[in-house]
């Protein structure tokens, strides 16, 4: 016995096939950017809490549009997709502050009697010893000029690798480019999205930055590291997050 099928028939079933499956790669993607998004949302700040739910509270999404300068939708609208996707600092945001301002005082401050030191204590892979001591340097240059702090670079020459740990102790910021878990609670997550974190004075202003990313200098081509640096150093000197998007230290860069 011969079954015959139309080819409208045909064209029907395969169809009803393909939208089936699409509609199973949207819900998996629209669970996939929920999931990222209360994620983004309790890392920095804006949700105290992370359960097993899809659920996100409008006012937790008004917040961080209200402070990264987006319409307050309460909704993960397309645009706020992209803000969230964008690289930036891995420090929390400050949400009580309504006013836009370049820069907000954390509270805690290093005594301005004396330079601060800074040592690198781990160097990236890809990027040439010589151009990150003077792309750091530079960067802590630009607050120096804008305040009264001054800075010393404490160099490990080989000869005195065994006094590493002494000077450490001795050394005000300590920087360092780290991959994954590295010991702070604050896993850095490959390349794009979290470039660094930085430490307020009172928790030491240690900074770390990703080693993941492709730094470079001077270009567009990669994650410049003076830009990042500048911003991750504004922590190390006491400095939150600025909801003024034009600002060094906005939280996207």
């Amino acid at each position: 016995m011969r079954f015959v099928v139309s080819f409208d028939r045909l064209l029907l079933l395969l169809i009803s096939f393909l939208l089936q499956h699409v509609h199973i790669c949207l819900t998996f993607t629209d669970n996939n950017r929920l999931y990222y998004a209360k994620e983004f949302l309790h890392r920095f700040g804006y949700i105290k809490t992370n359960d097993s739910s899809l659920e996100i509270a409008p006012p937790a999404v008004k917040a961080f549009q209200r402070f990264i300068g987006l319409n307050q939708t309460g909704i993960i609208d397309e645009l706020t997709w992209q803000k969230m996707r964008e690289p930036r600092c891995g420090n929390k945001d400050l949400r009580r502050i309504q006013r836009r301002k370049r820069y907000i005082l954390q509270g805690s401050r290093w005594p301005s009697n004396e330079p601060l030191t800074f040592r690198i204590v781990k160097y990236p892979t890809t990027f040439p010893q010589q151009f990150v001591d003077a792309e750091l340097t530079k960067a802590l240059k630009l607050w120096s000029s804008a305040s009264s702090l001054e800075f010393e670079h404490r160099k490990l020459k080989k000869r005195d690798a065994l006094k590493a740990s002494s000077l450490d102790h001795k050394t005000d910021i300590r920087i360092s480019f780290e991959i994954g878990d590295h010991g702070d609670t604050e896993p850095f997550d490959g390349p794009g999205n979290v470039l660094g974190h930085a430490f307020f004075p009172q928790y030491g202003g240690d900074a770390h930055f990703d080693n993941d990313e492709y730094w470079t200098m001077k270009s567009t081509d990669g994650v410049n590291l003076f830009q990042v640096a500048a911003h991750e150093f504004g922590h190390s000197l006491g400095l939150e997050h600025s909801n003024k998007p034009d600002a060094i230290m906005a939280p996207c860069m």
